[in-house]
């Protein structure tokens, strides 16, 4: 068997001049009007008779598309004209105005007491407000506003002023009211610019990788949620489109290093943390050992405390009391009076393809505010090898040409890629190892992880056996009742 892949003319008129003896002959004012037929003046000779007479009441044909085309141009521009009143025209006798979505303020305004931006297990949860907006060295002082139909609130005196849209927790949205100064600032950072947050529990928030891009008023797409970033918009800028600037959380630089943070009447500190099992289906256990002393005056209840683990996506995962149980120190949940130290192990499942880096983020209180977060040491692991999984659909004796011709499928259920050669695919008998005559598609193949691959081998059938063992990386088949 051949080694085969599964394998484009001009109209003169006698208006245009005076006839040729009209100008020797006085013409009389005062005679008879034109239309009618006046006789010759008496003691001058007779005109002779002209030969286009008879043309000199009607005009050429070209002049009258001419006149044509000229009305149905006059025509056509007073309908335009006409219909471009009308479009104009303001109904209900007001005139059109321009909606301006900026107000100003003098004084900060009061949000509403009721509204609720996070919830946890159904009770209201305080955010931490920004109180400060660092960009290249400038300072910022933030006002949280409400907006109302979309409209900006901005200061009055917009000196290192900025407003910050309340309950954007997520993607932080900023407005920057404009002035030369604000506008240059914007437009100046690069991939490598910094801009830091800083909330009213002293946290401090870092940015980078800041993108700017200009947008239309009435877009609201820079009030989106679904992933952590922080958003400055320019507001009320002397162009019709806005200048934004969008910028990626980096939680690795806003946690701190530092082993030991106060929260609350609690100083909590990280002793370890790492994988646990890497193992666990699709899923891997991480476990952060932590310790905590009470440094207030009365008991800590430490089932209170909030401990959630969040990638560098933004992703957070909740507390595993499974994979917790497993730690060196187990779950605290004793009570922990005032003035001792308690060790406790917090477990998370989370999933292999985890996105580093790691913070953790520790309430002694939910109903608080105030947190610690710890920026944690995270290598993803290495992906499993390629797999090989080896399956044979048929096997026969080409005898004319005395070979094996085998066609089967190998595929690859490992993580990495999976390589198939020469010395991965073998037949062998009583007589030893066969000759590999032809594989299709040539050898070597190469498996990405989930792929596969038909093939065909041909191999010289051995002499006097009836049986023959095939290995194709290390699965093997019998082959029996050959001719």
């Amino acid at each position: 068997m051949l080694d085969t892949p599964e394998v484009r003319p001009h109209e003169e008129t006698s208006q245009a001049f005076p006839h040729p003896q009209a100008a020797e002959y006085p013409t009389d004012t005062s005679c008879t009007p034109a239309t009618s037929h006046a006789e010759p003046i008496s003691g001058l000779p007779p005109l002779p008779p002209d030969p286009h007479a008879e043309s000199r009441g009607f005009p050429p044909t070209w002049a009258l598309l001419l006149i044509v085309l000229g009305v149905l141009l006059i025509i056509a521009a007073a309908i335009g004209t006409l219909l471009s009143n009308q479009r104009a025209q303001p109904t209900g006798g007001a005139e059109p105005q321009a909606v301006e979505k900026i107000s100003t303020f003098i004084s900060p305004p009061d949000l509403p007491a009721e509204m609720i931006v996070l919830q946890e297990n159904g009770n209201p949860l305080p955010a931490a407000v920004p109180l400060y907006l660092s960009v290249k060295d400038q300072e910022f002082t933030i006002t949280p506003v409400t907006m109302e139909d979309y409209r900006w609130p901005i200061p009055a005196v917009a000196d290192h002023q900025t407003v910050w849209i309340y309950g954007t927790v997520i993607n932080y949205v900023i407005g920057i009211p404009y002035t030369q100064m604000s506008e240059t600032l914007l437009a100046g950072l690069d991939s490598a610019s910094r801009i830091t947050v800083t909330l009213s529990t002293g946290t401090e928030l870092v940015f980078g990788s800041p993108q700017a891009q200009r947008i239309p008023e009435n877009d609201i797409s820079a009030l989106n949620q679904s992933r952590p970033g922080l958003t400055l918009v320019l507001l009320s800028s002397a162009t019709t489109d806005r200048l934004i600037v969008q910028a990626r959380y980096l939680p690795e630089e806003g946690a701190t290093s530092s082993n030991s943070q106060k929260v609350n009447a609690v100083q909590i500190s990280v002793a370890d943390s790492g994988v646990f099992d890497a193992n666990n289906g699709g899923l891997q256990r991480f476990i952060v050992e932590y310790e905590v002393t009470n440094v207030g005056t009365t008991t800590v209840d430490p089932n209170l405390f909030d401990m959630v683990l969040e990638d560098g996506l933004g992703q957070r995962y909740a507390l595993n009391p499974e994979t917790s149980a497993l730690g060196e120190a187990g779950p605290l949940l004793a009570l922990v009076p005032a003035g001792t130290i308690a060790m406790g192990s917090a477990g998370y499942q989370v999933p292999r393809d985890l996105t580093p880096p790691l913070t953790w983020i520790f309430r002694a209180d939910p109903t608080s505010s105030e947190s610690a977060r710890f920026s944690l040491p995270y290598q993803p692991p290495a992906p499993d090898p390629g797999q090989p999984q080896v399956e044979l659909s048929s096997a026969f004796v080409d005898g004319r040409r005395n070979l094996i011709v085998i066609n089967g499928v190998i595929r690859n259920v490992g993580e990495s890629n999976l390589a198939v050669t020469f010395d991965n695919v073998k037949l062998t008998s009583s007589m030893g190892q066969a000759t590999l005559q032809a594989a299709t598609p040539a050898l070597p193949w190469s498996l990405p992880a989930g792929g596969q691959q038909l093939f065909e081998l041909q191999f010289v059938k051995p002499t006097d056996v009836d049986s023959v063992l095939l290995d194709v990386w290390g699965f093997t088949f019998e082959i029996e009742g050959l001719p």
